[in-house]
């Protein structure tokens, strides 16, 4: 996840570590809270008042949910 906290990992362009973080995700770029929103979002408006004890992952592939 892209925050200020970790913004010196992301800050270079070219750093072995971001490669290697990187290839664990389907989507080769690093989560920043912007992604979360949208989920948050949706489980906060009327449109999820079904939904309940589930488990969303926010991760940009590097797992998956069954």
């Amino acid at each position: 996840m892209r925050t200020p906290m970790t913004e010196a990992l992301w800050a270079s362009d070219d750093d072995e570590r971001q490669r290697t973080i990187l290839r664990r995700y389907s989507i080769r770029r690093p989560g920043t809270p912007e992604d979360d929103a949208g989920l948050v979002t949706f489980l906060c408006s009327p449109a999820a008042s079904w939904i309940t004890g589930q488990t969303y992952p926010v991760n940009g592939g590097s797992s998956s949910a069954l």
